[in-house]
């Protein structure tokens, strides 16, 4: 195979590619949806975080539709409620009850007033604090419910500062304490950590079947059209078929890794840009993804065994799209030529898609080992690491052996089908050539 002939028809591939409309239109599509997708993962929770944010500002002065309390303290707390719930709730008018409780409970019985008594008692079992609502629905159980927490943490902080505890160490006290039950050797697992074992491995298992399917379908689609319009002809007549099969997909390949990088350069660019965005004019405490620091979780290595998957997954169905492209000469009968590789590539991304939900079952097994899924299921495997050394040799192996026996196959038939004109060839036509050649 002439090295010349063959970076003549890689160059030829591209440029041709390059300037077709398809191409343009959508690259810029995807480019566009990329750079709007990932920058709302910082513009939404900024937006949202920011609301909940002037939410709990506002909690401090809270807003309840109670108009007036009446409060009787039988207990021995020697509190000053009204400044408390003042603080609280500064729309509220605390009155201190004169009358007596059956009194007022005849009131709320009747009255559409947005009132209600609190009562503060010693217990047998402790303090208790009591928020008696109208019969009427003028002031809701959930409002009562919370005037009677503000009330009970009013008492605990005047408790606790009369036992001598001073304001510092109260605002210690009353700072919730999280729990967490982790599984042992989950404990280290950090979010970026689980953004690339929950999230890169879909993400990046529907990517790389976008790039490996359309682009051997482009393959295909390149080769009839040249067919069609007799370039192939002036094509051959310097080059070898070899060479051009060859040639078409190493060119079409370079144009995937190309939009495949442009994809991620995107993404990333859109990361760091929006986060600034956010950062600057929208909050300047939210909390934005930290795009480097995912990637800077991921080895080298691992980058590389990716890759590796991602080309052979493409000389795979590019070999084969070359093939089946050689055996049509019109247009109109390329999508019925190339359903059956379209139906291989689908189920191998749904066979993919389905054992990423479930690595350790019969299904995540047979997509490991089985050619036309690998190229799909294991990078993503390789990102969440569940995937063995062992498992990933042989499927890498398998994925190889398949290459080579259908690059032969294609080597010795792919001289007399690129020349073929009429109807379509089948399947069993090609073994009959394959056959014949010698």
């Amino acid at each position: 195979m002439s090295m010349d002939n063959f970076w003549k028809v890689t160059k030829f591939t591209v440029a041709q590619q390059v300037k077709g409309k398809a191409f343009k239109i959508s690259t810029t599509i995807i480019l566009i949806a990329v750079l709007i997708l990932t920058s709302l993962v910082n513009f939404i929770p900024a937006i949202f975080g920011k609301d909940d944010d002037s939410k709990e500002a506002t909690n401090d002065i809270k807003k309840i539709g109670i108009e007036t309390a009446y409060y009787m303290n039988d207990s021995d707390l020697k509190v000053d409620l009204e400044s408390g719930l003042k603080v609280a709730f500064p729309n509220l008018n605390l009155k201190k009850a004169t009358e007596s409780r059956e009194t007022i409970l005849e009131k709320l019985k009747t009255l559409e007033d947005k009132m209600v008594l609190v009562s503060i008692s010693n217990e047998n079992i402790g303090y208790y604090v009591e928020v008696i609502t109208p019969t009427s629905d003028a002031v809701s159980s959930e409002d009562g419910q919370i005037l009677a927490e503000t009330i009970s943490s009013i008492l605990n902080n005047s408790r606790l500062i009369k036992a001598g505890v001073s304001q510092e160490d109260l605002g210690k006290l009353s700072t919730p304490i999280n729990t967490q039950v982790f599984t042992a050797g989950d404990e280290d697992d950090t979010l970026e950590d689980m953004i690339i074992k929950m999230v890169f491995p879909m993400v990046a298992c529907m990517l790389l079947f976008y790039i490996i399917y359309f682009y051997g379908y482009w393959v295909a689609s390149s080769i009839v059209a040249e067919k069609t319009s007799r370039v192939m002809e002036l094509l051959l007549t310097s080059t070898k078929p070899m060479e051009l099969v060859v040639g078409k997909c190493v060119g079409m390949g370079f144009l995937a890794i190309t939009q495949f990088a442009s994809i991620l350069l995107t993404a990333y660019i859109s990361f760091i840009g929006s986060g600034a965005i956010v950062k600057k004019f929208i909050d300047t405490s939210a909390n934005i993804f930290d795009i480097s620091a995912v990637l800077g979780k991921i080895p080298m290595i691992q980058v590389v065994l990716i890759i590796l998957f991602f080309i052979l997954g493409y000389v795979l169905y590019a070999v084969i799209n070359a093939l089946v492209g050689a055996t049509i000469s019109k247009l109109e009968d390329l999508n019925t030529a190339i359903m059956p590789v379209s139906f291989i590539s689908i189920i191998g991304f749904y066979l993919a898609y389905a054992a990423i939900m479930s690595p350790e079952s019969v299904i995540g097994t047979i997509a490991t080992y089985v050619p036309f899924s690998a190229p799909f299921y294991i990078p993503s495997m390789i990102l969440s690491e569940t995937v063995g050394i062992v498992q990933m040799g042989v499927s890498l192996l398998i994925l190889i052996a398949t290459i080579v026996v259908l690059t032969l196959f294609t080597a010795r038939v792919y001289s007399v089908v690129i020349l073929h004109t009429g109807n379509r060839l089948k399947i069993k036509d090609l073994f009959t050539i394959f056959n014949n050649e010698k």
